[in-house]
């Protein structure tokens, strides 16, 4: 029962109790009765509706709420690459030469994306030689250096990066382009037949300066012009090898574009110091840094 509802029994009782005595009764020694000055209809409408109001805040007690666990974040799955181990072979002139051969930047960010899987670096690159040259060490051994190096295929590597070779444009410089993209076509195509399993990656190395190019170099003097013409060919063999790889939809690691300055040039920052051809410690760091992010985005290791 509702404390309104005994309320109510208790008026309607009141009343019947303390109704007043007709006026036609005596007097009487009982005691007289005031009648209230409110009623007890306007009372009960004074009654709150809400019986918890009547009770009082104090005598209900609301529950403390059960704080919801944070849940402890999964680790983050570890990436895995289809076999515990592989081997990248590098084809290029002088750029790739230059990089030497343990490559770090390249192998640390490739371990730390994939922990459980080794990786062997081949360096193919021989200073001053072009692309046609490049072609020839695909399949068949060569001597660089007073070392014997075996064709590039005989190694079995499971990705082959193949660079512009830019730096080291043929000497016809009207049909040099035509030439760089069917030697390019042709390298694809005997890594494709003698290593069918094989992934190719197309990569286009640092921009050069106009300014200073070969500056320091030894057996080299070139004159303001010479520099301003030898870099804009350069720059049209880098992109050029980009264009190659966009139309046989090969990766193709672009260090190119991220080395510019916002003249066209190359940023110093990324050029050796003391030819002003070659990488400096930072441009070696982000060539292979973008070739192993290339690796590792286009999934070919997985």
């Amino acid at each position: 029962m509702s404390l309104l509802s005994l309320f109510t029994i208790t008026v309607f009782a009141a009343e019947t109790i303390i109704s007043p005595l007709p006026d036609s009764l005596p007097p009487s020694d009982a005691p007289v009765v005031t009648k209230p000055a409110v009623t007890f209809g306007a009372l009960a409408d004074q009654l709150p509706v809400n019986e918890t109001d009547v009770l009082g805040a104090a005598d209900s007690i609301t529950p403390t709420p059960t704080p919801t666990p944070t849940p402890t974040p999964a680790p983050a799955p570890v990436a895995k690459t289809g076999k515990p181990s592989y081997t990248i072979a590098l084809l290029g002139d002088s750029m790739i030469d230059t990089l030497g051969p343990d490559m770090p930047y390249l192998t640390g960010e490739l371990r730390a994306q994939y922990p459980a899987t080794t990786f062997r670096v081949l360096n193919y690159g021989v200073g001053a030689t072009n692309v046609e040259y490049g072609l020839t060490r695909v399949t068949q051994a060569y001597t660089y250096l007073g070392k014997d190096i075996p064709a590039l295929v005989s190694e079995h590597p499971d990705v082959v990066v193949v660079e512009s070779f830019a730096y080291n444009p043929l000497p016809d410089s009207i049909g040099g382009l035509d030439r760089q993209w069917l030697a390019l076509a042709h390298i694809a195509d005997a890594i494709r037949e003698h290593l069918p399993g094989t992934s190719i990656v197309i990569a286009s190395t640092i921009a050069p300066d106009a300014a200073v190019f070969g500056d320091g170099a030894a057996g080299i003097s070139f004159g303001p012009q010479d520099k301003v013409e030898h870099v804009a060919v350069i720059k049209q063999y880098l992109e050029n090898a980009i264009r190659f790889a966009e139309s046989e939809h090969l990766p193709v690691a672009d260090a190119y574009h991220k080395s510019l300055d916002g003249t066209g040039n190359g940023k110093l920052v990324y050029i050796n110091g003391g030819d002003h051809i070659h990488y400096s410690d930072a441009g070696r760091k982000l060539f292979e840094d973008t070739l192993a992010n290339t690796i590792i985005a286009s999934g070919i290791l997985e």
